[in-house]
């Protein structure tokens, strides 16, 4: 998905947060914001893909103000909230039903940085509607044999949401490989998240990308993952940093799974903002 002028504020407010979160130093702050702009100024504009311009200056930021995971004590609190609402909205035993495992997984996705707990709450604990449901493509696949999936994660928190997806593709005889963030990015799921929050070994095996980018980039993640990656039968790719970075590969085996948070990814999807979506990545027409 390229960048639109929507983006520009959403990019800005992102630095600042980033900042406020990786030091209290005023001068370290004021040189990690003032190298982050730079980068949205100098490569922002047509062709330019908002997540790939986070990555680059979440590593300035990082670098520069020498905090390795600003987002830790963040992702902590994210984590706590949605561990919580999953127990209410999670049933036990939990479903079997692939749509119903989806729209449980999906809920997960309305976690946002920008969004206060009270609007994070309010989104998960709604019956989830889908704009595109692509199950069918999905059920076709997984009815023609097995193989591996791979599950690539999005928040830190959503986990929890995950994990009943990732279950019952493991139930229906697929090898799953849940897979995070080689490192910490904003406010991604990493290894040391998972452990964190105690679902390591239900999740287990993990997988890792190898490279601390938002979304994925293939070119940078370790070749371990990108052998993975080519042996894959399927991908269930949350979140929108996902869909901005592989939205152009029209790839049969890839289903994008998230809720659509802003008008830009919206209109790409040519959904309404706030719509959940679970689309296969080859019938994806446009990616404004």
């Amino acid at each position: 998905m390229q960048f639109r002028p929507e983006c520009l504020p959403c990019l800005e407010g992102l630095v600042e947060l980033t900042v406020s979160l990786a030091s209290a130093e005023p001068e370290l702050k004021g040189r990690a914001r003032e190298a982050a702009l730079a980068v949205i100024r100098r490569e922002a504009g047509p062709g330019a893909i908002p997540a790939l311009l986070a990555t680059r200056f979440h590593r300035l930021i990082r670098e520069l103000t020498g905090n390795p995971d600003p987002f830790r004590s963040r992702k902590e609190a994210e984590t706590a909230l949605l561990a919580r609402l999953a127990g209410r909205v999670i049933p036990d035993p939990p479903p079997r039903d692939l749509a119903a495992l989806l729209a449980l997984a999906v809920l997960g996705n309305a976690l946002d940085f920008f969004r206060t707990p009270e609007e994070i709450s309010r989104e998960v604990l709604r019956t989830p509607e889908f704009a595109i449901f692509h199950l069918e493509a999905f059920r076709e696949i997984l009815e023609q044999g097995t193989g591996l999936v791979l599950y690539l994660a999005d928040n830190a928190g959503e986990q929890f949401f995950d994990l009943c997806l990732v279950q019952g593709l493991r139930a229906r005889g697929w090898e799953v490989r849940y897979v995070v963030k080689g490192g910490p990015v904003q406010n991604d799921l990493t290894r040391e998240d998972l452990e964190a929050s105690g679902l390591a070994p239900a999740l287990a095996p993990v997988a890792d990308t190898g490279a601390e980018t938002v979304g994925l980039v293939l070119s940078e993640c370790s070749p371990a993952f990108r052998e993975l990656y080519r042996r894959a039968r399927l991908i269930v790719a949350k979140g929108m940093g996902h869909f901005e970075t592989l939205a152009r590969q029209p790839d049969p085996r890839l289903f994008f799974l998230l809720q659509a948070k802003c008008a830009p990814v919206a209109r790409a999807l040519g959904v309404p903002p706030g719509s959940f979506v679970f689309r296969q990545s080859s019938r994806i027409t446009s990616t404004r």
